[in-house]
């Protein structure tokens, strides 16, 4: 599953035109725009895809879940209160996939008054519906019930009449739906691959401070804060870790020549770099900028072919004249192993370092000055894209808000 788009309708700062609300992406998409212009709500309303599709109530998507008194998923910035957009009593996000051949799609629009719970929800391929609570099918009983619960029609796997079902208004229906007598195959095949896709979507969040320590050898995963890199490291085979001293040597002022690890009789682990001449900096030592970008080398490294990692300013802490290798990191690794990046950034350096391909992805935000709404587009797109390719200096028209203005 590839996400191609997402499109918002009141969620947040963003209004209801999907013209000017439909975040387009690419292998390799880069989110740009000014301070509050909408770019961490897009990255909010993946996050709100990803707690549904973990099956959470939606009111605990939005407030936060504690399980025990310990919280086992963290609150959407602004809770219920400020979800939909002020004025609104609801939001719908609706995000396009690929699916070998086929264009899915999946519409989730949600009420924030009284029980955060669903208006209606919709799952199509190829243009035809798999499940949708407000299919023609169901006749008057659309909507929810009074009990709480919502009705849906999907497809039937013997022709005629599509199946109806009931389930909980709650919840998104991607988790609810499930394998029945007179239900398609495919319908629960495509619900549990978009759900697939959405729970295993990475939300990078590199902490260097949690980098530093030893941890246990059979770490795992990188984790979406770094906190594993050392046995993560210490698992990959000698030519991936070369790799890694490769794109470490360019980064750094003291070349890196190597990296060992010191492991403990408590089987833990914490890698050191060791620089030309010899030295050796633990990761305890290691500057944060270093450890940033090797946290996302290693995510990209990692990360299952077909993954999509999200990311807020991966270019934090890199010294300007450095963000070149971030620009072709994000590009070379994108492209070879069939990850799916989407990124913030505030760095008009970044994006003077992207190729044509690359720069004609970026998507720019903005607010509209008639009714605050926050808007986007992609750049490719922009009747005044030749004028920035043509520029000798993109980090400039950037940086003076040209590229905000064209919007």
């Amino acid at each position: 599953m590839i996400l191609r788009s997402l499109a918002l309708r009141d969620w947040k700062s963003f209004g209801g035109e999907p013209a000017r609300s439909t975040i387009k992406l690419a292998q390799l998409t880069l989110l740009v725009g000014p301070n509050a212009s909408g770019k961490s709500n897009a990255l909010d309303a993946l996050r709100f895809l990803q707690g549904a599709a973990l099956d959470f109530p939606l009111g605990d998507v939005l407030r936060g879940r504690y399980e025990g008194q310990r919280e086992v998923w963290p609150a959407i910035r602004g809770g219920v209160v400020e979800a939909a957009r002020a004025g609104a009593s609801s939001f719908e996000i609706i995000t396009r996939w690929t699916r070998d051949e086929a264009f899915v799609e999946h519409v989730l629009d949600v009420s924030t008054t009284g029980d955060v719970a669903l208006n209606a929800e919709r799952l199509t391929s190829d243009g035809r519906y798999l499940f949708d609570t407000a299919a023609a099918s169901l006749g008057t009983n659309v909507g929810r019930t009074a009990g709480g619960s919502i009705r849906a029609a999907l497809h039937s796997r013997r022709g005629g009449r599509n199946a109806p079902f009931e389930y909980s208004a709650s919840r998104s229906l991607l988790g609810q739906v499930e394998v029945a007598d007179r239900v398609q195959p495919l319908t629960v095949e495509v619900a549990h691959a978009v759900r697939r896709a959405l729970r295993e979507a990475v939300f990078l969040d590199i902490r260097p401070s949690m980098m530093r320590d030893y941890r246990p050898e059979n770490g795992g995963h990188l984790g979406t804060s770094g906190e594993n890199i050392s046995p993560v490291l210490g698992a990959l085979a000698p030519a991936q870790v070369q790799n890694v001293v490769d794109w470490l040597s360019e980064l750094c002022a003291p070349t890196i020549e190597g990296i060992e690890f010191d492991r403990t009789g408590l089987r833990e682990v914490m890698m050191i770099l060791v620089e030309g001449g010899g030295r050796r900096t633990s990761a305890r030592s290691a500057s944060d900028g270093t450890l940033r970008f090797l946290g996302e080398l290693v995510a990209m490294m990692t990360a299952p072919p077909g993954s999509l990692l999200v990311l807020e300013e991966p270019d934090v802490g890199l010294h300007p004249s450095r963000i070149r290798l971030l620009a072709e990191l994000l590009q070379d690794l994108t492209r070879a192993r069939d990850v799916q990046v989407l990124a913030t950034t505030h760095s008009p350096t970044l994006l003077a370092h992207l190729s044509e391909t690359s720069l004609a992805n970026v998507v720019a935000f903005g607010r509209d000055p008639e009714n605050g709404a926050s808007i986007c587009a992609r750049i490719g797109e922009l009747p005044h894209f030749d004028t920035l390719l043509k520029s000798r200096d993109v980090e400039h028209l950037v940086s003076t808000g040209w590229l905000e203005r064209a919007l």
